[in-house]
């Protein structure tokens, strides 16, 4: 039997326990620009906020958290929270890490919201960024609606013209005036200026030179000494230059593209608008070269500065040129070579494998000892191939010995001699014996020159050869006809794009996306020889003013033959290696290739087929890309092929332009009242760093909350685009094409919408994708943009009291509206709550706290349903409650969450969850109550002791029993005692939180007796949390009966007629420790007898009528004190006669 009784802290209670694991937390992300408006583009290098809203449509959470990315070239500046309501905490801890920005929010009421402003500036590359938060509460919280958790916002990075410029001049000595010495310093100064309309910084400042008079005159050495900041103006400030890189080194080049570069400062330095920064540098000369016509050197003194701007990269000040000194003339030296054919002689005809002898003579006859070293060539290698047989030092003259230097030779093709000192006015004489070797076959009978080279190389560069001419020697030799003609060969390969199918792709007019793309490679053998063959497939060399392209090999198979070629495992393949295309150490990337050692035969006119798949990866560029794959055939064994034009085949893709597109959503406003009608806002901005974007596909999921109520409209914010035609709308799905967005320009669509009749935090998210036929996005994560708004509106909650029935027991299903921040009068508000299947009504919705709320309440007793309509909140309200009882006879879970509502209007109920648990009673439980009393009879006054037993007789404990003692007016409370549980004095209910079976608990209740009537005690058992199987013994009573003794008689008559002629009290006799006193009715004591025994016969035994006489009629009062009786009896009694 239960019978539940509801009190305020148990609703409470209850409601907090339901509710605290739930919430509905949602974030927006705004970027304005300094003046709080909304924007979709700044310029390069701008100072911009965003701003990051908080908002909680859910019950109250502690501790939730914040991610947010932001673009990882954007600088922060600083950030800060603000515009907390409805008792949002600060966004506190947070902190920074490689631009993730991560923070928390101690506590978030419901309807609560609060803003972090974050203070930025523009990176100075342009195109898209950006910024993609999340909130999250606490692990052991659940968000019912993790949807609007997201926002993703971007922006577009726009030009601006960028004006610097350097002035450079020379202070000491004065331009124009040469230095004094070799060794002295140079001062300069350089002004760096910013002219245009935003501070910028420069990545690098250099300190160059170049030379400004001729090579031949000489080179100095320049040494870094210092460099100064020594002024700015307009807010700049000085940068530290204790890291700024000082070199010494020689000026030889006169190129400005390639000067030398005395000294590096790559600390960023941002110069205000209009701001100047000077600094002073000194520089020290020093001879280093000498020259053949001794001039004057000068050089140009330059300062360039980098910075970050596609454009305008770097900038070179103005030239001033330093003059020098001269130069000290160099030494003259004169070193020549001569080769002379010795045997056969000249005339002779040469055969191969013939010993050929020839005389190599070099001398100096120049003035001055030189470091030299001299070589003889084969220069018709591979043609005419020799075999070096001898090489000797036979003879020398002079200072000079052949053990002065050593001959080697380099790959049989090339003798040469080691480095040595070759004094003037000597000689060496070289004796060279070498052979011709016939080859095995030749394309055809003619005869053969060979060129033969003799040289020698000067190893000092401060030493003129007065005769350069000199310095090398050639011999020709007619070698005879080669008979024996080779078998002509022919080795082919081809190779075609198969995917995507030409001509997609195979110009700069019909491109194709960045991916995937198959080849089909063909090497055949067009001849009578069997071969062994190598083939490479690889990604050739590209230019430096080429775009960027990366390919990485997917697969490669032999996937057929013709003739009796057949297919051998490919064993040297790079799959899943990325390449560039530019050589390491003069090796090309090679995807995959067939070697000399594979022992690959292709049989004689056969060939052999390979399927070939790369991922081609390209850097973004305005233009469509070009990606080339080569492949190469050759022969291995000594097979001549006659046509060596078709050993090569390439293809050329032709790869999408890239665009970046930017898309940023976002409502009209941030927070709505419910039907709120208001637009959500889509801007999509074609980056200036795209090339023209085709046909771009806009797709927009708007949440199923918001009702779509009129037709989106497109219009061209800035630049030259053309807005699409028409939405398909689909549900709350709304798609379209927009045909042409050129650099730098923007759409916005407005999509006008009603927000839903309940409250909430609500998502839209839209996005734009580039065709990939026609463009490749250089950064998707700007593509797509996810931000909600707020829907205000009272809060519904509601909890089941208990939880936890059994089958056939009660339950109070409890409703709380809660109004919005600052308790406005609300109307029409209204749901109904659709039970649990199995859960119905055993009672009426009725008011447990209405606070001035009025309302129509749904549902009667057993219906599935219940709920309000018009619900009319009275201004400064802040809630309402009311319940209904409910019952289920089937146990289970009962799940009765937002997903049960209809018919809701002006509420929010996405946080709303309440869960009854229904189970089966395993219970026997029987509860007996019994009392009784001792004394079962008293007299007035006397304390009498109630023991009420309460005892289960059933088989399983029971549990929550409340016993109540209903003690009648004719006793007055004395005091009570448990053997178990809890006595409430003040309501008599006895709480006994369990009983075991069989096991009794008793209650002892005093009490004391102040009537004769109304005595009868009922004790009954009020509730138990389990039936209780036997209803018939839950109660019990107990009743005591009032004796004559000690009950005083009202009147006495003392005139001897035997009846009533003495104060009798009955039983007085035995409580012979008493006092009696009698006072008159004006309260003087008349009588006092001790140990009282019936003697009063009227007269008065103290005061002014002592034992004189009888005392006259009238009423008298009497005070009996016994004893052992705490209260004494007090009364009146009649005298008369």
């Amino acid at each position: 039997m239960t019978k539940p009784l509801c009190f305020l802290l148990v609703l409470f209670s209850s409601i907090y326990v339901s509710y605290s694991q739930t919430t509905d937390l949602s974030i927006a992300i705004e970027a304005q620009n300094l003046s709080g408006t909304p924007v979709s583009q700044v310029n390069i290098y701008e100072d911009f906020q965003y701003v990051i809203t908080v908002l909680n449509s859910g019950n109250s959470v502690d501790n939730a958290s914040i991610s947010i990315n932001f673009d990882t070239d954007l600088t922060i500046n600083s950030y800060a929270s603000q515009n907390n309501t409805n008792g949002a905490s600060d966004v506190a801890n947070i902190s920074i890490v490689n631009n993730v920005l991560t923070a928390s929010i101690a506590a978030m009421p419901n309807n609560s919201s609060v803003e972090l402003i974050v203070l930025v500036t523009a990176p100075t590359n342009l195109g898209g960024i950006a910024a993609n938060g999340t909130i999250n509460p606490p692990d052991n919280i659940e968000d019912t609606n993790t949807s609007n958790n997201q926002s993703i916002i971007s922006i577009d990075v726009l030009d601006i013209d960028i004006d610097f410029t350097v002035i450079h001049e020379q202070i000491s000595p004065p331009e124009g005036t040469a230095i004094n010495a070799w060794g002295d310093t140079v001062t300069y100064q350089f002004t760096i200026t910013n002219n245009s309309v935003i501070d910028f910084p420069i990545t690098q400042i250099e300190g160059n030179l170049i030379l400004a008079s001729s090579n031949f005159t000489g080179q100095p050495f320049a040494e870094f000494v210092s460099l100064e900041c020594i002024g700015t103006n307009n807010g700049t400030v000085c940068p530290d230059l204790t890291d700024v890189l000082g070199n010494s080194t020689t000026v030889g080049s006169s190129n400005v593209s390639i000067p030398t570069t005395l000294f590096v400062n790559s600390e960023e330095l941002e110069i205000t608008s209009g701001g100047s920064i000077t600094f002073e540098m000194v520089y020290r000369y020093s001879n280093f070269s000498c020259t053949v016509d001794p001039m004057p050197i000068q050089v140009n003194s330059f300062i360039k500065i980098s910075i970050d701007h596609h454009i305008l990269s770097s900038i070179n000040s103005n030239f001033v040129t330093t003059h020098l000194l001269e130069a000290n003339l160099c030494p003259e030296t004169d070193i020549c070579i001569e080769t002379v054919q010795v045997d056969p002689e000249i005339t002779s005809d040469i055969a191969y494998n013939q010993e050929i002898t020839f005389i190599t003579t070099v001398c100096n006859m120049g003035s001055v000892e030189t470091p030299m070293r001299f070589f003889l060539q084969n220069l018709s290698f591979p043609n005419a191939i020799w075999n070096i047989i001898s090489v000797n030092c036979i003879e020398t003259s002079g200072p000079v010995l052949c053990s002065d230097f050593i001959l080697t030779s380099e790959g049989g093709q090339v003798w040469s001699s080691s480095s040595f000192i070759l004094q003037p006015n000597t000689t060496i004489t070289i004796e060279t014996v070498l052979e011709y070797i016939e080859p095995e076959c030749a394309t055809n009978t003619n005869s053969m020159s060979a060129v033969i080279r003799s040289g020698t190389n000067i190893l000092d560069t401060q030493l003129v050869d007065s005769n350069p001419l000199n310095n090398y020697f050639t011999n020709q030799i007619e070698l005879p006809p080669v008979l024996n003609l080779c078998v002509e060969s022919d080795l082919k390969v081809t190779k075609v794009q198969t995917s995507p199918e030409l001509p997609i792709g195979s110009s700069p007019n019909n491109t194709t996306g960045w991916g995937l793309v198959s080849y089909e490679i063909t090497v055949n053998n067009d001849g009578d020889t069997d071969a062994i063959i190598e083939v490479r497939d690889y990604m050739p060399s590209v230019d430096n003013g080429d775009v960027s392209v990366n390919g990485m090999l997917v697969s490669v198979e032999c996937t057929g033959t013709t003739g009796t070629a057949s297919c051998f495992e490919i064993e040297n393949t790079n799959i899943g290696e990325l390449f560039d295309g530019v050589p390491e150490e003069g090796q090309l990337d090679i995807f995959w290739q067939i070697i000399p050692e594979d022992n690959w035969v292709l049989p004689a006119n056969s060939s052999v087929n390979f399927s070939v798949a790369i991922d081609w990866l390209p850097e973004c560029s305005t233009s469509p890309i070009e990606a080339t794959n080569e492949v190469v055939a050759y022969y291995v064994n000594d097979i001549t092929d006659y046509n060596i034009t078709n050993n090569r085949a390439e293809v050329h893709t032709y790869f999408a332009p890239c665009v970046d597109l930017v898309t940023q959503t976002y409502p009209e406003f941030t927070q709505v009242n419910t039907n709120q009608a208001f637009n959500w806002v889509i801007d999509i901005s074609n980056s200036t760093t795209s090339s023209n974007a085709t046909d771009v596909l806009f797709e927009n999921t708007l949440n199923s909350a918001f009702t779509i109520v009129g037709s989106p409209s497109c219009i061209v914010a800035s630049g030259a685009a053309s807005c699409m035609s028409n939405f398909n709308i689909t549900g709350n799905f709304i798609s379209g094409i927009i045909p042409n967005m050129e650099a730098g320009s923007t759409v916005k669509i407005s999509i006008p919408v009603t927000a839903p009749s309940y409250g909430g935090a609500f998502n839209n998210i839209a996005e734009a994708i580039p065709s990939a036929e026609n463009n490749e996005e250089l950064t998707p994560e700007t593509n797509i943009s996810i931000n909600s708004v707020q829907v205000i509106a009272p809060v519904l909650q509601k909890s089941f009291v208990p939880e936890t029935i059994i089958e056939g027991g009660e339950s109070e299903l409890i409703f709380t509206v809660f109004n919005i921040a600052s308790n406005p009068t609300q109307t029409q508000i209204s749901f109904t709550d659709n039970l649990p299947n199995g859960v119905f009504l055993i009672g009426l919705p009725n008011w447990i706290e209405a606070n001035g709320s009025i309302t129509t309440f749904i549902g009667e007793i057993g219906d599935a349903f219940v709920g309000i309509e018009n619900l009319v909140f009275p201004e400064g309200v802040d809630s309402c409650t009311f319940s209904v009882m409910v019952s289920s006879d089937v146990s289970g879970t009962y799940l009765n969450n937002f997903q049960n509502f209809t018919n809701n209007n002006n509420l929010d109920i996405s946080q709303t969850s309440a869960t009854l648990n229904v189970i089966v009673d395993t219970s026997d439980v029987d509860i007996e109550i019994t009392k009784t009393v001792m004394p079962a009879e008293a007299f007035y006054g006397q304390n009498v002791d109630f023991t009420i037993t309460a005892t289960n007789l059933g088989t399983t404990t029971a549990t929550l029993i409340e016993v109540i003692d209903i003690l009648p007016q004719g006793y007055e409370f004395v005091s009570a005692t448990t053997s178990s549980g809890v006595f409430d004095d003040t309501t008599f209910n006895w709480n006994i939180p369990s009983l075991n079976p069989n096991t009794p608990e008793s209650l002892v209740l005093t009490a004391s007796v102040i009537s004769s009537t109304d005595l009868t005690n009922l004790a009954i058992l009020h509730s138990v949390n389990e039936p209780d199987r036997d209803l018939t013994n839950n109660e019990d009573h107990a009743t005591v009966e009032i004796s004559n003794c000690l009950i005083i008689p009202e009147g006495i008559s003392p005139n001897n007629d035997g009846k009533n002629d003495t104060f009798d009290i009955p039983c007085i006799e035995d409580y012979m420790d008493n006092t009696l006193k009698i006072y008159n009715r004006y309260g003087t004591q008349i009588y006092e007898a001790k140990n009282y025994i019936n003697t009063w016969d009227g007269e008065a035994n103290m005061g002014l009528l002592k034992s004189s006489k009888v005392l006259p009629v009238g009423t008298y009062f009497y005070v009996l004190n016994i004893r052992g009786i705490d209260k004494p009896f007090i009364g009146y009694v009649y005298l008369n006669y």
